[in-house]
């Protein structure tokens, strides 16, 4: 589940998020062309501006998700597994002795298996069929596009190789800004629909 914080005319609005719903946000979000981004906690920020009709002014508005459970520390081993299970033959398998995320070609020892289910990293269906969370697809997308540097001397750089150059630090961020929230949208266009009715299917 997914804290959903709803920024409008009136204030905040808040309430509670299934994966599905996030999933329709962002497509949503996608279709109408509005700027949305991950965030590394696992969750996602939607931003958007619409003329007031009484005022003519224009005003910002914005949808915040964030998982109940934070991704949380996705280093290296973290994602090494996650992105094994995301290649979509991941079982969860009940042993006499264990339980483990298995493989064709092996397993996820019990404690890593424990460890990614306890923080929310993947959930199994009815079948026993291991997948991803929203959560955790997000958090990756952010990991894999961390800024760094602040756009000292016009330059800065994204962790995926992405370079930014301005005459401001200002500007270099922005231009980074745009890359995040454009990596955002071309993994919102990239969710099949294998995965999707994955996500619908469990409430």
């Amino acid at each position: 589940m997914f804290r959903e914080t709803i920024t409008h005319a009136g204030g905040d609005s808040n309430g509670t998020a299934s994966e599905s719903h996030v999933l329709m946000l962002m497509r949503r979000a996608l279709n109408r062309g509005y700027r949305m981004e991950a965030t590394r906690t696992g969750g996602a920020s939607i931003r958007w501006t619409r003329v007031d009709l009484t005022t003519h002014a224009v005003v910002l508005r914005s949808i915040a998700v964030e998982p109940e459970l934070p991704v949380g520390d996705l280093d290296l081993a973290t994602r090494t597994l996650l992105a094994r299970i995301d290649v979509g033959d991941a079982r969860y398998a009940v042993h006499p002795d264990r339980y483990v995320i298995a493989f064709e070609d092996g397993e996820i020892p019990p404690a890593e298996t424990a460890r990614l289910r306890a923080r929310r990293l993947v959930v199994v269906d009815t079948r026993g069929r291991v997948r991803l969370t929203m959560a955790a697809r997000l958090g990756l997308l952010a990991h894999d596009h961390r800024q760094a540097g602040g756009g000292i001397d016009g330059f800065a750089m994204c962790s995926c190789g992405f370079t930014a150059s301005a005459a401001t630090g200002e500007a270099v961020d922005e231009v980074l800004r745009i890359h995040r929230q454009s990596v955002t949208a071309q993994f919102v266009e990239s969710i099949d629909a294998t995965y999707a009715a994955a996500i619908t299917s469990r409430r």
